[in-house]
């Protein structure tokens, strides 16, 4: 067996491996999945990845599971120039009851610091080298959760967002509410993920929700898990050097003497707005994408890539060109989306917001 992102520092040495019989078994579900114009499955050896680590029970002892005092809760963002929505990010995390909220900020040159610390965030300036590195962000995450759980002196269910991701607890719940009714063995707790896109009439409004004026959205069906999350970005860090954000949030890294990783029956519910008002959203994607821009000068493909499928998404979702809109769901069809107003996606329980709709958070 070969590691798959062996040479990208995996924590623990952590992440997928490879077997002989991947390669012929993959190669076959591409070419089903092209002769059905559909996109690629994810690969055999993620979903192997991930029945090694998850688990809905208590397979093991669960003593390190047990703590004392109850866990604090905190979130955590990362952010590039990200004036427009950080405001409402924060304080969305507030809402759903966070105890603190860092945001670590790669060196903006618009007000996205003014809007964090107005909103009730610490703001730690962490500038990079001006290039996107994956790699590089997910370890000054961890190093950030792991110096601030040491200073709290008591597990912390951290809960980390990009900008765009508005997560909240289920059934009504806040995250605040979950985070003290879990049993003291849950490690992780799944995201159900709703992509919104804008349409004719939208027009988001700083400091206000986005969910105010992007209500359309389509269920994210990318699997990490066997339950089906596309992110895994609620953790309980109960110590130094135990468990791991992965790369996106999508899995968790975990040391062999720590697996599986025990995760929630009941998840997240998490909003995700990638594409916001027209004219700026293009700006930016347009800025990160150039020769000297922070995807343009990475050696990331994928994120330029992605960067440019989104550019294409937002022309036409403005135009509510649904149909047309270029898909990257695995298995699904090659371009098109459903897109509906999110409250019919959900059950009763879970349409209520905890801000006033309209009004600023």
């Amino acid at each position: 067996m070969k590691k798959r992102w062996g040479s990208q520092g995996f924590f623990f040495g952590d992440g997928p491996e490879t077997r002989i019989l991947d390669y012929p078994r993959y190669g076959m579900e591409l070419a089903l999945a092209r002769a059905r114009r559909r996109n690629p499955p994810i690969p055999p050896w993620l979903r192997r990845y991930a029945r090694t680590w998850q688990s809905f029970g208590p397979a093991r002892p669960c003593t390190s599971g047990t703590h004392s005092r109850e866990p604090l809760v905190y979130g955590l963002c990362q952010a590039w120039n990200e004036e427009d929505v950080i405001y409402a990010t924060v304080r969305n995390m507030l809402l759903q009851g966070a105890d603190r909220v860092f945001v670590i900020d790669d060196g903006s040159d618009d007000g996205t610091v003014f809007e964090a610390e107005a909103a009730g965030a610490t703001v730690i300036r962490d500038a990079s080298d001006g290039m996107f590195d994956e790699v590089r962000r997910t370890e000054r995450l961890v190093r950030v959760i792991e110096e601030r759980t040491e200073a709290a002196g008591r597990p912390v269910w951290w809960v980390v967002v990009d900008a765009d991701e508005f997560p909240r607890g289920p059934d009504g719940m806040t995250i605040g509410e979950l985070a003290r009714a879990l049993p003291p063995w849950v490690d992780t707790v799944g995201s159900r993920v709703l992509e919104h896109y804008p349409s004719r009439l939208s027009a988001p409004r700083p400091r206000h929700h986005p969910l105010d004026e992007l209500p359309n959205a389509h269920w994210n069906t990318i699997r990490f898990c066997p339950a089906g999350h596309w992110k895994h970005q609620m953790l309980l860090v109960r110590g130094p050097g135990e468990l791991r954000f992965t790369f996106g949030r999508h899995t968790i890294a975990a040391p062999p003497s720590r697996k599986p990783v025990l995760e929630s029956e009941t998840s997240l519910l998490m909003h995700h707005f990638p594409l916001r008002d027209m004219e700026r959203t293009a700006q930016k994607f347009r800025l990160a994408n150039s020769a000297s821009g922070r995807y343009g000068a990475s050696s990331d493909t994928f994120v330029k890539e992605r960067t440019e499928g989104r550019l294409r998404i937002l022309r036409l979702a403005y135009e509510e060109r649904y149909d047309l809109l270029p898909n990257t769901f695995p298995g699904e069809p090659l371009t098109g989306a459903t897109v509906r107003d999110w409250r019919e996606l959900v059950p009763p329980s879970e349409r209520d917001v905890r801000h006033r709709p309209g009004s600023p958070l």
